[in-house]
């Protein structure tokens, strides 16, 4: 595998779960409302898409290193993705502002009784 190929599976790795820690981290009330400054705001509830996301990167870290390294690699990459939200959540929480304002918009499927 060439290793621009070997990069590109590892970023997308690393930009799904970081994707998908945010999402799990913006499904929680107290961050969901720190990152749009409104306190009356309700956090949409996506947190089974967060571990889909998470779960999802799996797949890039095998289809790079096979089963026996990605073993090892996936939790240091969700580990890294983990931090990485965790910090930009504790010192720029405004850099996760247009993913909380579009999740913020409600994804509402509306049922129409008849």
């Amino acid at each position: 595998m060439s290793t621009l190929v070997a990069t590109a599976l590892f970023v997308i790795a690393y930009s799904l779960c970081t994707i998908g820690c945010a999402l799990l981290a913006l499904s929680q009330s107290q961050h969901f409302r720190n990152v749009l400054d409104d306190r009356s705001a309700k956090p949409p509830k996506l947190a089974k898409f967060g571990w889909a996301m998470v779960l999802l990167s799996l797949i890039p870290c095998i289809l790079r290193d096979g089963g026996s390294f990605a073993a090892l690699l996936w939790p240091l990459v969700f580990a890294t993705a983990a931090l990485t939200v965790g910090m930009i959540l504790a010192f720029r929480p405004a850099w996760l502002r247009p993913l909380a304002s579009a999740l913020g918009r409600e994804i509402s499927f509306k049922t129409e009784r008849f």
